[in-house]
């Protein structure tokens, strides 16, 4: 059965590094400042939030600590609430990092990152959009109180008039890949099948190329956390392979079948169900396993 434990969502992976996460800060800001991965120090936590999934991302840039979360179920009004455990932990960290636990006693007052939050909504329309969301909403006294926290809601879903997706193309990527799971679930197809059939196409089309090539079974079994690991290898050598070959072993679509190959080898599938499925011949499966210090049983 599949593996139920916590594990990073198909967002943090994709953007939990400097690269990818400053173009999408950048998106973001919407300004001419330019956001480099070198001035990125990423701060993101384990364990954290309670969900079966992280889609969180934390970083520091130019004075400011960063919390994203992508939020792509059912619209949830108490996101500001769930910020507070995070950012707690981020400036935990902070103050220990700089070794600061015993000066935050002392008269002179210190310096700490600025918070920024933004809930980036990748889920079903809604009909009346929030720009934002805040703490004090949920406060009992309708008058206030003497804390708030801001989240910034930016809509992610996929759009050809989506002004961020156009100025990022990493997050406008991961968007279609979303937008064609969710096309597929309207289509009467079942969870397994509609985020098989959405990854196919974005592997044919060039989306996300390097990042399907690269964590391709990863991907399946991180968008459904209850996939059945033997179904979806089956989906991913049998379909996959099938499509490729019919179109040709262009070089990149060769590189994303060896990936899947080489999954099987590492779950110790047998060469005679490797080769039935690929239609490699031994030999050539035996290469490829000793290339990537395996060996093929």
């Amino acid at each position: 059965m599949a593996n139920r434990q916590v594990k990073d969502s198909v967002f943090r992976k994709l953007f939990n590094n400097r690269r990818e996460l400053a173009k999408l800060y950048q998106a973001i800001l919407k300004t001419d400042v330019p956001v480099l991965p070198q001035d990125l120090k990423i701060t993101t936590l384990r364990n954290v939030f309670l969900d079966s999934q992280k889609n969180d991302l934390s970083f520091l840039w130019k004075g400011q600590s960063v919390v994203l979360i992508e939020h792509q179920s059912t619209w949830n009004e108490n996101m500001p609430l769930r910020m507070l455990p995070y950012i707690d932990k981020v400036y935990r960290k902070i103050i220990k990092e700089r070794d600061a636990k015993r000066a935050i006693y002392l008269p002179k007052l210190i310096k700490i990152p600025t918070p920024k939050f933004y809930i980036l909504y990748n889920g079903p329309k809604l009909k009346e959009p929030r720009p934002e969301l805040k703490l004090s909403d949920a406060f009992e006294n309708p008058d206030g109180g003497d804390l708030e926290l801001i989240c910034h809601v930016i809509d992610i879903s996929y759009d050809s008039s989506n002004e961020i997706l156009q100025s990022c193309e990493p997050l406008r990527d991961y968007s279609y890949l979303v937008h064609l799971i969710h096309e597929n679930h309207l289509r009467g197809m079942n969870d397994d099948e509609a985020i098989r059939q959405a990854v196919l196409v974005c592997m044919d089309q060039d989306v996300l190329k390097d990042f399907l090539h690269q964590f391709g079974k990863e991907v399946v079994n991180m968008f459904s956390l209850q996939w059945d690991e033997e179904e979806a290898k089956k989906y991913w050598t049998e379909d996959a392979m099938e499509r490729g070959k019919a179109e040709g072993k262009a070089e990149g679509k060769a590189e994303g079948e060896g990936n899947i190959i080489l999954g099987m080898i590492e779950d110790h599938d047998p060469l005679a169900k490797i080769m039935r499925i690929s239609k490699w011949p031994a030999n050539q499966l035996r290469a490829l396993a000793a290339k990537n210090g395996l060996v093929v049983e």
